[in-house]
Formats: C-alpha cells, sequence, structure tokens
C-alpha cells in the first residue's frame, strides 16, 4: 500500500480536478472515482454572491420583458 502527504492546497487542487475531469467510461463503470473521492473527500463548497444579470431594453426588437 502507498501512503502520500499532501498540503491543503494540493489536496484541494486533487479534489476539484478529479470532480471536474471527465471520466472515460471503462473507468466509470469500474466506480474509481467514487472510491478516491471517498478517499481524499469532496472539495468544500463556496458560497458566492451571484452575477446581477444586467437588463437591456430589447423593445425596439420587439422583445419585452
Amino acid at each position: 500500500m502507498n501512503t502520500f502527504t499532501f498540503t491543503d492546497e494540493e489536496l484541494l487542487c486533487l479534489q476539484v480536478c478529479l470532480r471536474n475531469a471527465p471520466t472515460p467510461y471503462h473507468i466509470h463503470k469500474k466506480k474509481i472515482v467514487s472510491v478516491l473521492e471517498d478517499k481524499i473527500g469532496q472539495p468544500p463548497k463556496v458560497k458566492v454572491e451571484p452575477l446581477a444579470l444586467p437588463k437591456y431594453d430589447l423593445t425596439k426588437y420587439g422583445i419585452t420583458d
């Protein structure tokens, strides 16, 4: 068995990359990603303010809001 030591920043990088990376079908079928997520954990959810949607006057195009 191998043992690895990561800094908090390295672990966060691994968690985010594992969550966002596409998984090839043959690996996804073996559930390897979920086993890895169980070992290193999920990345923390960061709460941020949603972006404000801009308002545009589109009435000259026949679009009313």
